[in-house]
């Protein structure tokens, strides 16, 4: 019987020791930062740093604008303030100029950049601009991601379901493990995410994520593919009141090939 279980410890531990080389664990943050109008880059930064994120993906992120009522925001480069705040590697992409500056979104990542892409969605009504921001990155000596951050449409779901096609068609081209973060402004069961991201792995949990003082809607995503390459360990969206969205948190598993 001794020797029976040894047999089972000794093939339990090589069958944990197989499972870590085979894995990648990633955490990946998305929030949309409401233009700092609720708190300042500084404590935005030290929120962001506290939960030690591998990829962050931000929406509504400014470069030096000068927001009426918003003076303690003028002249900041969001970007570089939040990079600097989390020791993280800032990437930034403007959707429309707005207040003597710019309006966006960003990716802060812990790992280095290999190339970078912008690409303009479609906005067949004419309003607010909106893009995908995407990136390759070197994770490891051997594991290379794509990640990838948007913010959709805020008026109409028919729009939002053709930007959503868009970026699901644009990323499906890169080699790489792909991640998709953002504000999709689309609930769970609405066309954009059931039929636009349907072949794409969720990696996020449906709590509620605005407004951030009683949330009533998910709105902000994770989303994986391959769907074979990734698996989600645990999700939460985070209470906060820095900003008008709560900040949603997931550590995922990257499956390496063999």
């Amino acid at each position: 019987m001794q020797k029976i279980n040894r047999l089972l410890i000794l093939l339990f531990c090589c069958c944990t020791a197989a499972v870590a080389q085979d894995t990648l664990t990633i955490r990946v943050m998305t929030y949309n930062l409401r233009f700092g109008e609720r708190a300042s880059l500084e404590e935005l930064g030290e929120h962001i740093k506290s939960f030690h994120p591998d990829f962050v993906a931000l929406q509504e992120v400014d470069w030096c604008t000068h927001r009426e009522g918003l003076t303690q925001q003028h002249d900041k480069d969001f970007m570089t303030v939040l990079a600097q705040r989390t020791k993280m590697h800032p990437l930034y992409g403007k959707t429309i100029e707005f207040a003597g500056g710019y309006y966006g979104i960003g990716i802060l990542s812990n790992r280095p950049c290999i190339r970078s892409s912008k690409k303009m969605l479609c906005q067949p009504l004419g309003k607010e601009q909106r893009v995908l921001l995407q990136a390759d990155y070197e994770v490891t000596p051997h594991d290379t991601l794509s990640f990838a951050c948007t913010h959709l449409d805020y008026f109409s779901s028919a729009t939002r379901l053709k930007q959503v096609a868009q970026v699901a068609d644009y990323l499906k081209e890169t080699p790489y493990p792909t991640l998709v973060a953002g504000d999709f402004n689309a609930t769970p069961t609405s066309l954009p995410i059931t039929k636009g991201m349907d072949k794409w792995y969720m990696l996020c949990d449906l709590a509620p994520t605005f407004p951030a003082w009683n949330p009533t809607e998910h709105i902000d995503y994770i989303f994986g593919n391959p769907t074979s390459d990734w698996r989600l360990v645990r999700s939460q969206a985070v209470l906060s009141l820095l900003s008008d969205h709560l900040p949603v948190v997931s550590d995922i598993l990257l499956i390496r090939k063999k």
